[in-house]
């Protein structure tokens, strides 16, 4: 079993909810629902053979980031991430931030919470299809596959 079967099991109704609160215009609920899928993305990653080395990290080493840019700096420093994805996690979490921390001060609208929250899928697709990355459009059979990735 994945160390992380738990929060994968949970991720479908996550990501219903992050949909619906998207849907819905709730911007703060979609960022910190979002922001739950990145730490879980982020995990599986971690424990997937995309780093530099081929080699998943250690449950051990991964469970001590406790938030989710110190998952993304160790994602970025073991090569499981670019720098470009890393900084747009790092903008998220940026975002996430300031609105807890400022939207009841005046600080942040409400609003400029919509463009973060909404490009937030992108984010986490891109996360997530250094894993396990899944293609939209003509299906392939088995057979074409084994033709185009010979082993």
């Amino acid at each position: 079993m994945h160390p992380y079967q738990g929060q994968v099991d949970k991720m479908w109704e996550i990501i219903k909810l992050e949909l619906r609160a998207k849907k819905n215009g709730f911007w703060l609920e979609s960022l910190s629902l979002s922001y739950m899928l990145l730490e879980v993305g982020l995990r599986l990653l971690l424990t997937s053979k995309a780093g530099k080395d081929g080699i998943p990290l250690s449950s051990d080493k991964i469970d001590k980031q406790r938030y989710l840019i110190q998952l993304a700096n160790l994602a970025k420093d073991h090569k499981f991430l670019d720098i470009e994805t890393w900084q747009k996690i790092k903008e998220v979490n940026d975002i996430r931030r300031k609105a807890i921390h400022g939207l009841m001060r005046g600080e942040i609208t409400y609003e400029e919470l919509a463009e973060p929250a909404k490009d937030t899928f992108r984010i986490a697709y891109a996360v997530q299809n250094k894993w396990l990355p899944i293609t939209f459009g003509k299906a392939e059979t088995y057979e074409e596959y084994r033709v185009n990735n010979p082993e």
